[in-house]
């Protein structure tokens, strides 16, 4: 008996790290360092970096590494086959405990949503629901999810339509130009200025290669379309020394007066109320028809605390909209 506990013992302490385990499982299921990084929230080079330790623990490759493409050696299908289910079986478990946390709340966004929508209004939301402990995944593949991620609620553009959710339009896209003061100073000050004039002046564009789901179908482009004036400018004029698919990364270039950027109402203003940028024109496109989405799983629908959130979250949207609607009153008078 006591050889078989010294046996035991010493198969645990030459076990591979958990967290080692689980970048390689999940890298392995996916056939792709970069996917299992966007699936556990870490890096590339994490994951990278913690495979390579568990190869070098194990001396033998776990990988066939060519150019971007991985493959399972031999020795990497028998770890799989073997490390799988203890994941999964582990990951449930974790997941039933966690569930048992009846003030948690795990909520799923983008990251340009959770950077310029979501980061200044936690603090708020901290202080008059100190109980509830909230979970942020933040993740731009919401299609995606797999058994390893089942949030209880999503915001996003496009949504998941698995069964045990359900979907309610939360707020439509409003988007309108911005830039900062320094910028409008230079170059619009003191004139009249018409949608199309804002063409001949450095434009920030996102990159049609990674574009975020925020800005979908909506660039500069369409806001030439959309104000198509026989006297406008043929060619726009875009910031030859940025372009960026990182809509965040536009937002603060923005705020250093590198060019005018179309903001959306959502994500920029908190910025034009506080001066940070201004609105060189009051011209703005209004979708009715898009939305971003609140998507509750089902489990969470009657929940106390996800019922403090739903209604701390509808008013700080009604709030947003409302300041909207007054800006859109105040230009129609």
């Amino acid at each position: 008996m006591q050889k078989k506990q010294v046996f035991a013992d010493r198969l645990l302490t030459q076990m591979p790290s958990l967290r080692a385990l689980k970048c390689f499982v999940t890298a392995a299921r996916y056939e792709s360092f970069t996917q299992a990084a966007e699936v556990l929230c870490v890096t590339q080079a994490a994951i990278s970096r913690q495979i390579k330790e568990l190869e070098d623990s194990l001396e033998v490759a776990l990988f066939e590494r060519t150019g971007r493409h991985i493959a399972l050696t031999d020795a990497g299908r028998i770890l799989y086959n073997a490390s799988y289910l203890s994941i999964m079986n582990i990951a449930e478990a974790a997941q039933a405990v966690r569930r048992t946390d009846k003030h948690a709340l795990t909520l799923c966004v983008s990251h340009t949503f959770s950077a310029l929508w979501l980061s200044f209004r936690l603090p708020s939301f901290r202080k008059r629901f100190p109980d509830i402990r909230l979970h942020v995944m933040v993740t731009e593949h919401f299609m995606e999810l797999d058994d390893l991620m089942e949030p209880d609620i999503i915001i996003t553009k496009n949504p998941p339509r698995e069964p045990e959710y359900e979907t309610e339009p939360l707020f439509h896209d409003v988007v309108y130009p911005v830039c900062s003061q320094s910028f409008y100073e230079r170059h619009f000050q003191g004139r009249y200025v018409k949608p199309l004039d804002l063409l001949s002046y450095a434009t920030l564009n996102l990159s049609l290669l990674g574009r975020a789901q925020i800005c979908e179908h909506v660039d500069w482009s369409v806001w030439r379309n959309w104000f198509q004036e026989g006297d406008g400018p043929d060619k726009l004029v875009e910031n030859e020394r940025l372009e960026s698919n990182d809509y965040r990364l536009l937002v603060s270039q923005a705020e250093a007066g590198e060019g005018t950027l179309l903001g959306w109402h959502h994500l920029v203003h908190r910025q034009v109320a506080q001066g940070i940028l201004v609105r060189p024109v009051q011209n703005a496109l209004e979708f009715h028809d898009r939305h971003h989405y609140l998507i509750t799983h089902k489990n969470a629908k009657l929940r106390p605390e996800y019922l403090q959130f739903r209604a701390w979250l509808g008013e700080e949207v009604a709030a947003m909209m409302r300041e909207w609607r007054g800006v859109e009153a105040e230009t129609t008078k």
